[in-house]
């Protein structure tokens, strides 16, 4: 099933809200070739800006989600390839203050005229950025897009807009995934290790 376009009275609906409290704290595997806080503008991720406008930086609210978002995304892959490990790195990000995200996902998905396709659909990504578009340009002006992760959709994922870049802080990152901690995240996916 295709994901429905943005309704044309979009701006003049009321959409569900959700906040992160002042003090919470985001999860985010990261590509090693950018800083922890990268708010993406290319044209290849799903809620990113259609046209490059502002950017995105997509977090969890859990290292789980922030897994199943990263290394999940290939649903017959089980194994987690040594590079693909090594280009990624793991950060905790704190909210400084309390961060608003437009609800799209459960209750919140019918007052916008928006179903999970939104997403859970696959590419094109045509459809989601034209809701991310949409939703960004909403009189309520709120911090990003809340939404279930596709891969694991027990999972909240946040897309933050850039308007709110001060809004997030590095706690800690950690470069070496090799460990047990990251391991015990994926044992819990039935993922391990790529033999070599």
């Amino acid at each position: 099933m295709t994901a429905p376009s943005p309704p044309e009275n979009l701006a003049s609906r009321t959409p569900r809200l959700v906040t992160v409290a002042a003090g919470g704290i985001l999860s985010r595997f990261y590509s090693r070739t950018h800083e922890p806080i990268f708010f993406d503008r290319g044209k290849h991720s799903r809620l990113n800006a259609p046209d490059g406008a502002y950017g995105v930086l997509y977090v969890a609210d859990s290292a789980n989600g922030a897994f199943a978002e990263t290394f999940l995304r290939q649903p017959a892959r089980q194994q987690i390839p040594g590079d693909l490990l090594a280009a990624k790195a793991y950060v905790s990000l704190r909210a400084t203050p309390k961060l608003t995200f437009i609800k799209l996902m459960g209750t919140g998905l019918a007052p916008l005229g928006a179903t999970a396709e939104v997403t859970h659909g696959g590419l094109p990504y045509n459809a989601p950025q034209a809701w991310s578009a949409a939703l960004h340009d909403h009189p309520v002006r709120s911090d990003g897009i809340a939404y279930t992760a596709r891969h694991d959709d027990s999972a909240i994922c946040y897309a933050i807009f850039e308007r709110a870049n001060s809004g997030v802080e590095e706690v800690n990152r950690d470069p070496d995934l090799d460990a047990n901690w990251f391991w015990a995240i994926a044992e819990e996916y039935d993922a391990g290790r790529a033999p070599g």
